[in-house]
């Protein structure tokens, strides 16, 4: 089972990396109607994920709203998988994080209950227009720099919204406090650039194996 943790602070955007994520992983895994993917949802997004995707479609989607994953309902994630792998037993799952996760704590602690064999991956999403406010902001740059810090992915989102030379001044201050592999783009404006960066991804995830 692949686990892509799909974080970033509140507002980045991560609902619509989701989506074009999660179709670009079930074109990629070949046919039969198993499930190929499962969406866990520990955030409450403007869209929900039974409102895009619809089940049967080689989808699933679970959802855990009681608290953060990294914390306070670590058990019922672990209960979560445990039931999807029992009854579902997808290819891939999808977490989607609240805002204030730390996807790399989280990692750590899936790789501790399963073991560091596990194919997990972690994609933070930024918003490109508020990131460099972030930096500024104290208590919270601690945790947007701690979020990106060991992500193997760095989305850079909402290109749209920023001049080409504040892109530049972004691209340069992400990529000297992260080693992942930082994409820019723009996904509620560009959708085919998106699904090229997700298309890249998955391929290079499976390249892992």
């Amino acid at each position: 089972m692949k686990f892509i943790v799909l974080s970033g602070f509140l507002g980045s955007g991560k609902t619509s990396i989701l989506m074009p994520l999660a179709h670009e992983i079930v074109d990629s895994c070949e046919g039969g109607d198993d499930t190929k993917l499962a969406i866990i949802e520990n955030e409450i997004g403007q869209v929900g994920v039974d409102n895009v995707f619809t089940e049967g479609g080689g989808y699933t989607s679970k959802e855990l709203f009681n608290g953060c994953v990294c914390c306070s309902i670590l058990g019922d994630l672990m209960d979560c998988l445990v039931d999807l792998e029992k009854n579902e037993n997808p290819e891939w799952v999808i977490l989607e994080t609240t805002g204030l996760a730390r996807p790399a704590d989280l990692a750590t602690n899936l790789w501790a209950y399963y073991d560091e064999d596990m194919n997990i991956t972690t994609c933070v999403v930024i918003d490109a227009s508020r990131w460099m406010l972030l930096t500024k902001a104290e208590g919270l740059n601690e945790l947007v720099f701690d979020q990106i810090s060991d992500a193997n992915y760095v989305l850079i989102n909402k290109t749209d919204l920023v001049s080409a030379a504040e892109l530049e001044e972004v691209k340069a201050d992400v990529l000297k406090r992260t080693e992942g592999r930082v994409y820019a783009l723009a996904a509620t404006k560009d959708a085919d650039g998106t699904n090229k960066v997700c298309r890249e991804m998955i391929e290079e995830i499976l390249s892992w194996e």
